[in-house]
């Protein structure tokens, strides 16, 4: 009797696996397999180039279809996409919804121009010119600046501290910038409507000091809107100037 039993409990697990055998197997080779495309978001290539650099065809098992591979492989493909976003519906619909990159800062190699996003990412190399609005970022050497690969320098910190600097800068609305010095980390550089050199100090410190620059900023062009030099903020909530001139004087600033 008790042998019975056993046998009826083996029978029972194994009809138990076979059916989930085949509820997998039917999964993966009848149900759920892609029998749509569809692009969405910004519109930066074609989607045609989009699916393609997504590798995704019609027929495919969508949850054999890795999101994380899938939008990295169009992310990197595909230089101005910053971000893919990809969407499983099981009525058999994978949609990539796509965001724009945006070029914001360039390296300056000299001959040519490399152009990257605000984040970092590399989306043109070998320009020989840039467009109004981006920022020249001088830096620690370049190691690596792949068209959509991250941008990588010598100093690892070097990056962060660019991100940091230009979600400070949208932040306290500070326009005007045209390059970004975070080779000296002890002494960070901003250069302001191309004729008047910023010098904040550590980068530690940069935080602490953006909304004070954009007040000097906007009281000098009031004051005096051709001027030409440097203004010192090293100093906390302290504002030195010094004219480009023979005699190079330092004057103090008044905060504003």
């Amino acid at each position: 009797m008790k042998k019975r039993r056993i046998k009826k409990l083996i029978a029972l697990i194994l009809g138990i696996i076979i059916i989930i055998a085949v509820a997998v197997t039917l999964s993966l080779t009848v149900f759920f397999r892609i029998d749509n495309v569809a692009v969405t978001g910004d519109e930066i290539y074609n989607n045609e180039d989009v699916i393609a650099a997504s590798q995704i065809n019609i027929g495919d098992n969508m949850f054999m279809t890795s999101k994380k591979k899938t939008a990295s492989g169009i992310e990197c493909t595909l230089p101005y996409v910053e971000s893919a976003e990809i969407k499983r519906n099981l009525s058999g619909t994978i949609t990539i919804k796509i965001t724009a990159a945006t070029a914001k800062l360039a390296i300056d190699n000299g001959d040519s121009f490399t152009l990257v996003s605000d984040k970092g990412k590399v989306l043109e190399d070998g320009l020989m010119t840039i467009g109004d609005g981006i920022i020249i970022i001088d830096s620690s050497p370049v190691i690596s600046a792949v068209p959509g690969e991250i941008v990588e320098f010598q100093d690892n910190d070097d990056l962060g501290i660019i991100k940091n600097v230009l979600t400070l800068l949208e932040s306290n609305e500070l326009s005007g910038i045209t390059s970004i010095d975070v080779s000296n980390h002890s002494n960070i550089k901003l250069v302001y409507k191309e004729r008047v050199t910023v010098l904040l100090g550590l980068s530690s410190s940069v935080n602490d000091k953006m909304d004070f620059v954009k007040a000097a900023l906007t009281r000098l062009d009031s004051d005096n809107p051709d001027f030409t030099g440097s203004i010192d903020f090293t100093i906390d909530k302290k504002a030195y100037l010094s004219p480009q001139r023979e005699d190079n004087t330092t004057v103090p600033f008044i905060s504003p």
